[in-house]
């Protein structure tokens, strides 16, 4: 048996069985019986089956994780079909473990591949991974529409645990029958408490497969597993060909969070991610849908270049239904003056111009159909292959669509020119600096077969991003609406809910805080993944369906998200008071709030902030209540939150604006119905302490430049930010109390850009006013309010 190690793992291969293991440095056993398969028309070839003649060599390498030692086994094929290699690395720097299977037809004749197995670990075939005390399990879904499940082990699977992609069948449909199988894309979290250990299981590149892991606990403690990479639709090669599986990924962390948050570090390491540009903007597509026109854009481009720009929004995007049909992305009728010109004008206004296009949708009334039909996906008879977001041409959906749909194939050198030039023609010659990427699902990823029948649909579409990428240029935001998985690198921004806002105010509520798929699931079963692998998408703002506490809700939601924040309501007429709703999100923060209840339910409803600014550190905690009827109790204590048991800390409740007072070892909140308590907690200082603003949802974490105690004069110092011509408050919070009396009443006080006044006996308002700049020093000395 051959063995590696580091000061995290042990793993070794045994030539007789064909299998590897894992050990923890001291020993315990964390996986036995693990084996490497492909899934090939000529059956199950597995490293572990009889007859297999097995080679192992050791070697160290040093990659963008570090140093670290590798397993190269050979499986070589008695029967002369398949032969199989494996790597198995482990990183010096990191608790990870790598495992690939390389796959190579050695027979005489083509061998079609359905998917590669880099690691397969099933109880009934000897394999088990041990997770002490594990008793739940987050998935992922494909892309937008699903954003995956809790799954307590032991409960019925959830609705849809099958993946639901068309054109892929899995080749294990259960790894362990008498207990439920659990499918995810991509990834799943191993949960067994939330001050325990860890474990992720999932794929650190999908440039190959689409990687999926299913997942079965089949005793205490114990783990069934396969990672299968489907190559949808199957590979077929010729002899003497390979075809390699994406690196398959185990890491281990202190905690659930940490473990998937590490594993998104390291899929965007690996990708070189970029995860920095964020899109603060305003999208046509809720209240027009397909009926924009450029007259609309640009009303609300010129009220939010008066109302918006200054607080941060950036982008205006044209959506669905500007173009003449799909394919032929030039504007309609209601853009007599062209996209170049819409453009250049969304520019004079002071924003960044975004498009939205569907680039492998073609209509048959486009002339990309009608000149170059050798450029369409086919099916596997030949004939042209109709697509469309419905189940099959057979549905009522497929059968009411007047005009047909069909799908542009890039493995067609000149239909992968024509994408070129489309990016090159909208981003480089019309001038859009942001551009969504949508109905990827139902057109490039659902294709029975490819021009090129030796790539599967991962690497398909990894080459049209990369395509798109190289035409558009590295400044242009890529906005995706498919599987970022598969185009880490590549992409800016991914859209991360089922944007299904569709109807009245109870379908506008629905979507942002009911169901598995809504936006507030959504930002906390991914949240790991911003600016780890990309920028977050959940949702449009569109607040004007609701009431001021519900939007207020809704806003916070997609702020905490800390990811695109882009609106999208008619803002010509929107309700003023949610016009300042929308203010205080604006821009967004950047970073994601941390779901503290994540594995407690499929929609978690208590988040955190750890905001951290150079002149102090505070959190910001929001407990969600989705029930429009019933009020909700929420109680947590400290260390669930993050929060020093030790100390004692101050809340103040940021939409009431108003002091809570000083809370100790827990919090506890009641929520309303239908709302957000959205909370500030500085650790108490015994001082007069910044606490909050009602400028921005962070309090403080955009619109507070420095603040500063002088315990010599004893003054607590500050500067604010905001724009021109408008105004904002500042709470400061005295650690003794003023009462309200005759003798010393709450007169306001002024100064040259600001004044204070008592506002509680506890709270020092701080009034800031930006006349003509956007800096406002001001001061408070404590002597004043003794």
């Amino acid at each position: 048996m051959t063995v590696i190690e580091n000061d995290h793992f042990a793993a070794s291969f045994d030539t007789r069985t064909g299998t590897f293991a894992l050990r923890r440095r001291n020993g315990a056993p964390f996986l036995a019986g693990g084996a490497s398969c492909a899934n090939t028309s000529v059956g199950k070839q597995s490293t572990a089956s009889p007859g297999r003649v097995h080679s192992v060599e050791t070697s160290e390498f040093h990659d963008r994780f570090g140093p670290g030692r590798r397993l190269s086994i050979v499986s070589r094929d008695p029967q002369k079909l398949i032969d199989l290699s494996v790597d198995i690395a482990l990183c010096d720097a990191r608790p990870m473990v790598t495992i690939a299977v390389r796959c190579t037809n050695v027979s005489s004749r083509d061998v079609v591949v359905a998917s590669l197995e880099p690691a397969r670990v099933v109880a009934s075939e000897g394999g088990v991974l041990r997770v002490p005390g594990v008793s739940a399990c987050l998935t992922n879904g494909e892309m937008f529409y699903d954003a995956g499940a809790v799954h307590a082990f032991g409960a019925e699977p959830p609705a849809g645990a099958r993946p639901p992609i068309k054109g892929v069948r899995l080749v294990n449909e259960s790894i362990a029958p008498r207990h439920a199988t659990i499918a995810s894309w991509w990834n799943i979290g191993l949960f067994s408490g939330y001050e325990r250990e860890g474990v992720v299981l999932g794929y650190l590149e999908n440039m190959r497969a689409l990687g999926v892991v299913l997942v079965a606990r089949h005793a205490d403690d114990e783990i069934s597993f396969a990672a299968e990479a489907v190559h949808a639709p199957p590979i077929r090669l010729a002899p003497g060909q390979s075809i390699d599986s994406d690196r398959f990924m185990l890491n281990v962390a202190s905690s659930p969070h940490a473990a998937l948050e590490e594993y998104a570090d390291a899929v965007g390491a690996t990708r070189n991610a970029r995860a920095s540009s964020i899109v603060n903007g305003w999208c046509s597509w809720f209240y027009t849908l397909t009926q924009v026109s450029e007259d609309e854009v640009l009303r609300n481009a010129a009220f939010a270049a008066r109302h918006l720009r200054a607080f941060g929004l950036q982008y205006i995007q044209i959506d669905d239904g500007y173009q003449r049909s799909a394919g032929d992305w030039e504007g309609n009728e209601r853009f007599p003056h062209g996209m170049q010109w819409m453009a250049e004008r969304i520019k004079a206004h002071g924003f960044k111009p975004g498009l939205w296009i569907a680039p492998y949708v073609v209509s048959e009334r486009s002339d990309v159909f009608r000149l170059h039909p050798e450029w369409l996906v086919r099916r596997r008879d030949g004939s042209l292959q109709r697509i469309g977001n419905w189940e099959n041409e057979s549905s009522p959906e497929a059968l009411r669509e007047a005009v047909k749909s069909y799908c542009l194939d890039i493995t067609h050198p000149e239909a992968a020119q024509w994408l070129r030039e489309l990016f090159e023609k909208v981003a480089q010659r019309w001038g859009y600096e942001m551009i969504k990427i949508d109905f990827v699902a139902w057109s490039i990823l659902a294709a029975e077969t490819y021009r090129d029948l030796t790539l599967s649909s991962a690497q398909v579409y990894r080459r049209g991003l990369e395509i798109m990428r190289a035409a558009a240029g590295e400044r242009c935001h890529v906005l995706e609406c498919g599987p970022g998985n598969v185009t880490v690198g590549l992409i800016d921004s991914m859209r991360i809910e089922a944007d299904v806002n569709y109807g009245y105010a109870a379908a506008a509520w629905t979507q942002y805080f009911d169901g598995p798929a809504c936006s507030l699931a959504a930002a906390a079963k991914r949240y790991y993944f911003h600016r780890r692998t990309w920028v977050n998408d959940v949702d449009h703002v569109c607040l004007e369906l609701l009431t001021p506490q519900q939007a207020e809700a809704a806003a916070t939601s997609i702020a905490l998200s800390g990811g695109n924040l882009i609106s999208g309501d008619r803002l010509v007429d929107l309700d003023p008071a949610k016009l300042e709703i929308l203010k205080k999100v604006l821009p967004s923060h950047g970073e994601a709030a941390v779901p503290v209840d994540l594995f407690d339910a499929d929609v978690p409803t208590t988040f955190v902030w750890h905001v951290k600014r150079p002149f102090a550190e505070w959190s910001v905690v929001a407990f969600f209540n989705p029930d429009l009827r019933n009020t909700a109790e929420r109680r947590f204590e400290f260390r669930r939150l993050g929060l020093d048991p030790a100390k004692g800390y101050i809340a103040f409740d940021f939409w009431k604006q108003r002091l809570v007072g000083e809370i100790r070892n827990e919090l506890g909140v009641t929520v309303q119905p239908g709302s957000v308590t959205l909370l500030a907690l500085h650790a108490s200082a015994g001082r007069p302490q910044f606490l909050s603003t009602s400028r921005h949802v962070t309090q403080g974490g955009i619109e507070i430049e420095d603040v500063r105690w002088n315990e010599s004069d004893r003054t607590l110092s500050g500067v604010s930010l905001g724009p021109p011509q408008s105004a904002h408050d500042v709470f400061v919070y005295l650690p003794d109390s003023h009462p309200w009396t005759w003798e010393k009443p709450a007169h306001v006080r002024d100064y040259a850009g600001y004044s204070l006044k008592l506002v509680d006996a506890q709270i020092v308002r701080v009034h800031v006013r930006f006349e003509n700049e956007g800096r406002v020093a001001w001061t408070i000395s404590a002597d004043d309010w003794a």
